[in-house]
């Protein structure tokens, strides 16, 4: 390593900061050296859950130059994983306050990712906050981003080209997601969308209509939606 040039250090580092931050928080330990080559991908590549790491990553985050935080690959759920298997919605002054304070930490978060994320995946587990969490997600600007993975009761992308190089999506939590094909809002916010998952799907024969209209030809004219490649449906119930 020592007869290594810095940019050979770089490129290992950036290879190896691929993981939840552990990598990146471990490099930075090793030496003022590698701390400083590391610092670049400190936040390449992370997993955040529950409003104690959310809190701690914005205010990381808030005190970084804006060169050294780009985030690649983000990994973001409201609750942890403790909080989700519990499903235990409180409806206190208190529990309402700080489901505000999770939606806004998150929002930040998704705000400061937007510029350079490639991959994310968004967990809102919370009932309260879900729709306006996720409208938001959905309307923010996201030029790099490929992949999308979001759980929770979504509502649809809407914002003409705000992801723009988007391929692959996969949404869950809504049973029945009517209206996503309409007036071909999905197709203007996400014009290069190739494959399209959606799970947990019951009992939605409204949109299983308007899935075969917005796909099949109509006396000899063209589909009424850009043709997707690839759109996978899984019916039934999600898992615990």
């Amino acid at each position: 390593m020592d007869t290594l040039p810095l940019e050979l250090h770089a490129q290992i580092f950036a290879f190896a900061c691929t993981d939840d931050g552990s990598t990146a928080r471990s490099l930075s330990l090793v030496s003022k050296y590698v701390r400083e080559v590391a610092a670049p991908y400190r936040f390449q590549s992370l997993a955040i859950s529950g409003m104690e790491q959310m809190s701690e990553l914005v205010t990381r985050l808030e005190a970084t130059p804006p060169h050294l935080r780009r985030i690649r690959h983000l990994f973001l759920s409201d609750w942890t994983h403790a909080q989700t298997k519990e499903r235990i919605v409180r409806t206190s002054e208190e529990a309402q306050d700080r489901y505000l304070l999770e939606k806004t930490l998150a929002l930040r978060i998704l705000a400061a990712a937007a510029p350079t994320i490639e991959t994310l995946a968004v967990l809102v587990a919370c009932p309260y906050t879900g729709p306006p969490l996720l409208g938001a997600l959905f309307s923010t600007a996201m030029p790099c981003l490929t992949e999308l993975s979001v759980h929770g009761f979504y509502p649809f992308p809407h914002t003409p080209n705000t992801m723009p190089r988007l391929e692959r999506l996969r949404l869950s939590g809504n049973r029945n997601p009517n209206g996503l094909f309409e007036f071909g809002a999905l197709d203007s916010a996400c014009p290069s969308l190739t494959h399209l998952t959606l799970s947990g799907v019951i009992a939605a024969t409204a949109f299983a209509e308007e899935l075969r209209s917005a796909l099949e030809p109509r006396g000899g004219d063209m589909p009424t939606a850009r043709l997707i490649p690839r759109i996978m449906l899984k019916w039934g119930a999600l898992p615990s």
